[in-house]
């Protein structure tokens, strides 16, 4: 005699948890270059080459984290080009870790958006990043989007984020 197989019982998925908005006054940046033979056994390029910028400033949200003080840095990454990215399947666009002080950031970001990026970085017109992503866990955060400003205005930032007055006009 078989026994019935069993009814299959379908797993709900827990509901996303609603992205939590890191601001950040930019407050300094940098900006390195590196380029070096590639020494790898089978290298695609015989050239290794390292550009990133890195911005540091004070965190204003979320309130209560271990240090207001953050750095991130910002890597041009070839596979974010317009065509070599539609195979991606990304899980986010970059990553916070609160291991020490300052937390720390990793963004990739598209190589041919750099230069006006440091453009405006060079014409101090940059003042704030804002970024959204998931609650820090386990002192770790995903992000799943990023944005560099000039001025914030309260309202285009979602309810519960409370500027400093100063702030939300714009930085000095």
């Amino acid at each position: 005699m078989v026994a019935d197989p069993k009814p299959t019982r379908k797993k709900r998925r827990r509901p996303r948890e609603p992205d939590v908005y890191y601001v950040v006054a930019i407050e300094d940046w940098g900006w390195g270059n590196s380029l070096s033979l590639n020494t790898n056994r089978q290298p695609v390029d015989p050239y290794h080459e390292f550009r990133h910028l890195q911005v540091r400033g004070r965190l204003l949200h979320p309130k209560g984290l271990r240090t207001d003080r953050i750095a991130l840095t910002f890597l041009p990454a070839k596979d974010l080009e317009a065509e070599a990215r539609k195979a991606l399947r990304p899980l986010g666009v970059g990553s916070l870790d609160g291991y020490g002080d300052p937390i720390t950031g990793l963004l990739p970001l598209p190589e041919d958006a750099l230069p006006p990026i440091l453009q405006m970085m060079i014409g101090d017109r940059f003042k704030f990043v804002v970024m959204h992503g998931s609650r820090f866990s386990h002192r770790r955060a995903t992000l799943h989007g990023f944005r560099l400003e000039m001025k914030l205005d309260p309202d285009d930032l979602p309810e519960g984020v409370e500027l400093p007055l100063r702030e939300s006009m714009s930085a000095p």
